[in-house]
C-alpha cells in the first residue's frame, strides 16, 4: 500500500499545534498515521507493572482504549504479525523504551518501504511527546529522603539523599539540610548553584514535629523537557514552511492553469519538485535523528572515488544552493574508503548549513585533497561564523548556532548531529571550525583506502 504522506504531515502538524499537552498529540499522531496507511486503527500502550495498558488510540481502534495485555517485545522495524498487527518500540528522547506502537492493518494490507518509514517516524515522534513512563518503585528509591526537626537539622539520611548531594549520613546528620526546604504540603523546583535541577517536597510527620523531606534530581527531565518542546516548536515551523509554499504553487497552477505560459508553468512545476525534495530530507532527519542504530546500518563502507562522488553530490543541490558554489577540485585523489552513498546527504547539509548561515551571499567554497593517511574535503562559507567554544556543540542532537535568534535561521536542529553520525560511522571525523576573517569552515575526513 502506498503511504499519504501529505495527510501524515498534516496529522504531524496538528499534533505540534497540541503544545505540551501528551494526549491530544498522541491521539492525533495516531490519527494521523492511521489514516496515512489506510489502517483500521493504531493505539499506543505504556508498560506497567508487568502488563502493556492501551492509552491512547485512533477512532478506529477505540475499543481497545484501558485494555491490557503483556508487554512484547517490539523491536524498531515495523512488520505485521499473522492477524494483521504491527507492532513497533516507541524509545524515548534518550532511546529507551517509552512504550509500544501499534497499527492494526486491514485485510490484504501489506507494509511496503515507505509505510515502515512513516510508522518509525510516527513512534519517534511518540517517543518526544509523551510523558516517560516511570516504575515508581525505581522512582522512590531513587529518593533522597531526610527526617528533619523542629529546628531544621537533619535527624535521618538515606544512601539516595547521600548520592544527590555528595554528604554522607555523618556529614548531614545534626545539620541542616543543604538547600532550601518548602512548607509542609507544597512541592518546589530548586535551582541550584552547580547547574543541577531538585524538585523537593515536604510532608508532616504524624504526632510529631518532625518533617519528612523527600527530593530527587529532575535535571536530565527538565532538559529532555526542553528538548522536546524545542523538537516541537521547530517541527512544526519546518514542515509547516514547505507544505505553505507546495500548496501555493498548486494553487496557483489549478486556478490559473489555461491563462499560464508554458514557461511558467514549467518553473512552478519545477519549484514545486525542489520543495518536495527539500520536504522528503526534512522526513528522512526526523526519521534518523533518534535512530542511530539504523544510520550505521544503512552505511557500506567499500573502496570509492571521492571526486565523482563529490562531483555526483554536487549536480543533486538544490537551485539556490548551487547558483552559489564554487568547487576547486584537484584532477585527482586516493580512494577513499568509505559509503559512497552517504557523500550527498553528507555535502548537501553542510552546503544547505552553509547557505543558511550567511544569509548575506557570498561563494559558498568546495575543495578536496588528501594526505598519508585520510581524503578530505571541505565547505567554506563568509557567514556569521562559529564561537570556539561552540564548534564542538553544534554537531549535538537539536542544538543551533544561534539558539537565541532561532527563527531568523529555523531548523530542525538534526542536520549536522546527521553529518557526524554518518561520517564518523565511516571511521571517519568532522569538524567545524572558524574562518578568518568571517565564516566557517565545515571539514569531513575519511580514511584512505587500503590504510
Amino acid at each position: 500500500m502506498a503511504v499519504d504522506f501529505p495527510v501524515l504531515i498534516a496529522g504531524v502538524l496538528r499534533a505540534t499545534d497540541a503544545g505540551r499537552h501528551p494526549k491530544p498529540a498522541v491521539r492525533e499522531l495516531l490519527i494521523a498515521l492511521s489514516d496515512a496507511l489506510g489502517a483500521a486503527g493504531a493505539t499506543f500502550a505504556v508498560p506497567g507493572e508487568g502488563v502493556a495498558r492501551v492509552v491512547a488510540a485512533s477512532p478506529g481502534a477505540a475499543w481497545s482504549l484501558g485494555s491490557t495485555g503483556t508487554p512484547e517485545m517490539a523491536g524498531g522495524t515495523p512488520s505485521a504479525d499473522a492477524t494483521g498487527t504491527v507492532t513497533v518500540a516507541v524509545p524515548d528522547a534518550e532511546g529507551r523504551p517509552a512504550g509500544v506502537l501499534r497499527v492494526h492493518l486491514r485485510p490484504d494490507q501489506r507494509l511496503d518501504r515507505d509505510d515502515q518509514d512513516a510508522v518509525r517516524l510516527v513512534a519517534r515522534l511518540l517517543g518526544v511527546v509523551c510523558p516517560p513512563a516511570t516504575d515508581p518503585l525505581v522512582a522512590a528509591l531513587a529518593d533522597g529522603l531526610a527526617v528533619v526537626a523542629a529546628d531544621g537539622t537533619v535527624r535521618s539520611w538515606n544512601p539516595a539523599a547521600q548520592v544527590i548531594t555528595g554528604r554522607t549520613a555523618a556529614q548531614a546528620v545534626g545539620r541542616t539540610v543543604p538547600f532550601a526546604v518548602p512548607p509542609p504540603g507544597r512541592t518546589v523546583e530548586l535551582d541550584l548553584a552547580d547547574g543541577r535541577v531538585l524538585s523537593v517536597s515536604c510532608t508532616a510527620l504524624a504526632g510529631s514535629t518532625d518533617q519528612v523531606v523527600t527530593f530527587r534530581d529532575v535535571t536530565e527531565a527538565r532538559r529532555r523537557e526542553r528538548a522536546k518542546d524545542l523538537f516541537v516548536a521547530t517541527t512544526s515551523h519546518e514542515l509547516r514552511t514547505p507544505v505553505t509554499v507546495i500548496r501555493g504553487y498548486v494553487d496557483t497552477l489549478h486556478r490559473r492553469w489555461d491563462q499560464l505560459g508554458e514557461d511558467t508553468r514549467r518553473d512552478l512545476v519545477r519549484a514545486i519538485h525542489e520543495r518536495a525534495d527539500r520536504l522528503a530530507v526534512l522526513v528522512d532527519r526526523l526519521l534518523l535523528g533518534g535512530d542511530e542504530e539504523r544510520v550505521d546500518a544503512l552505511l557500506e563502507p567499500r573502496e570509492f572515488d571521492l571526486l565523482a562522488a563529490l562531483s555526483g553530490a554536487v549536480a543533486r543541490l538544490g537551485s539556490e544552493e548551487a547558483a552559489r558554489l564554487r568547487t576547486v577540485l584537484p584532477d585527482r585523489l586516493p580512494p577513499a574508503y568509505g559509503d559512497p552513498d552517504s557523500v550527498p546527504t553528507v555535502l548537501t547539509e553542510l552546503v544547505q548549513n552553509a547557505h543558511k548561515y550567511s544569509p548575506d551571499g557570498g561563494v559558498i567554497t568546495l575543495t578536496a585533497g588528501a594526505d598519508d593517511n585520510t581524503v578530505w574535503f571541505e565547505v567554506a562559507d563568509s557567514g556569521i561564523g562559529v564561537r570556539p567554544e561552540d564548534t564542538g556543540r553544534v554537531f549535538d542532537r537539536f542544538w543551533q548556532a544561534e539558539r537565541t535568534d532561532r527563527r531568523r535561521f529555523g531548523g530542525v536542529g538534526l542536520g549536522l548531529y546527521l553529518v557526524r553520525r554518518i561520517v564518523e560511522g565511516q571511521h571517519g571525523e568532522v569538524s567545524l571550525r572558524r574562518r578568518n576573517p568571517d565564516g566557517t569552515v565545515a571539514e569531513v575526513r575519511l580514511p584512505r583506502a587500503g590504510m
